[in-house]
C-alpha cells in the first residue's frame, strides 16, 4: 500500500512539472479564438474530429491557423493518438509511397512541410515525455521551410520540450532567443501568438541569469 501512494505521489509530481513545461504551457491559440474552428477545438479535447481532420489536411487553409487548431486540442489525452489519425487521413488521401513500402518513411520522404509539422505537432502532444520523432519529423518540415515563423515556432517548442525532459531548460531558452532575432523569419503567425511564445520562454530566461 505504502508502495501505491509512493508511485501515485510520484506521478502527479511528474505530471505536474510537464503540464508546465515548453510544449503543454504556450497557449497561442488564445490568438485565434476569433476562428470558429479553434474556438470549436478549445471546448472540445481529445481526438480529432473529422471536421478538423479535414482543416489540418487541407492545403488552402492557412498554417498558423492549423497549428492554433492543435495547440486548442491541447495535450492531457491519455490513450489517443491524434497524430496517427492525422498520418492515416494524409496518407490515405495523398497515397504516399516508396519502394520500402512504410508509410511512415513514405511521410518524412514525400510530405508537404505543412503536414509534417502538423504530424509532429501532434505526435509531441500524444506523448510529451518523448518528442525524438516528432523533433525528427520536424526538422524534415523546417528544412523544407527554412524561414516560417510558423515551422520553427513548432520545431523550437519540441526542441525546448526535449531539452527539458533532459535537464537543459536553459539552452532551450537560448534557443529561442536566436530564433527570435533572426531577420531571415518571416512573420506567419498573428504578432499575439508571437507574444504567448516568447512571454513563456523568458520565464526560463529568469532562472537562467
Amino acid at each position: 500500500m505504502k508502495t501505491i501512494i509512493t508511485l501515485f505521489i510520484f506521478s502527479l509530481a511528474i505530471n505536474s512539472v510537464f503540464a508546465d513545461s515548453p510544449l503543454t504551457s504556450t497557449v497561442f491559440y488564445k490568438a485565434y479564438m476569433d476562428i470558429p474552428i479553434v474556438q470549436k477545438a478549445s471546448n472540445a479535447k481529445g481526438s480529432l474530429s473529422g471536421e478538423e481532420l479535414e482543416y489540418l489536411y487541407n492545403n488552402l487553409n492557412p498554417l498558423d491557423v492549423k497549428l492554433a487548431l492543435i495547440n486548442a486540442k491541447s495535450w492531457d489525452h491519455t490513450g489517443i493518438s491524434n497524430s496517427q489519425s492525422f498520418l492515416m487521413f494524409v496518407m490515405k488521401n495523398k497515397k504516399y509511397k516508396t519502394e520500402l513500402g512504410d508509410d511512415l518513411v513514405a511521410f518524412k520522404l514525400l510530405a508537404t512541410s505543412n503536414e509534417q509539422i502538423c504530424y509532429a505537432y501532434l505526435r509531441a502532444f500524444d506523448n510529451y515525455f518523448d518528442v525524438v520523432y516528432a523533433c525528427e519529423i520536424a526538422e524534415e518540415a523546417r528544412k523544407k521551410k527554412p524561414n516560417s515563423f510558423a515551422v520553427n515556432m513548432i520545431y523550437n517548442l519540441i526542441k525546448a520540450q526535449g531539452l527539458t525532459l533532459l535537464g537543459e531548460s536553459c539552452y532551450a531558452d537560448k534557443i529561442f532567443s536566436f530564433f527570435k532575432t533572426n531577420p531571415s523569419i518571416i512573420l506567419d503567425v498573428k504578432p499575439e501568438a508571437q507574444k504567448y511564445i516568447f512571454e513563456y520562454m523568458d520565464t526560463y530566461s529568469d532562472s537562467c541569469r
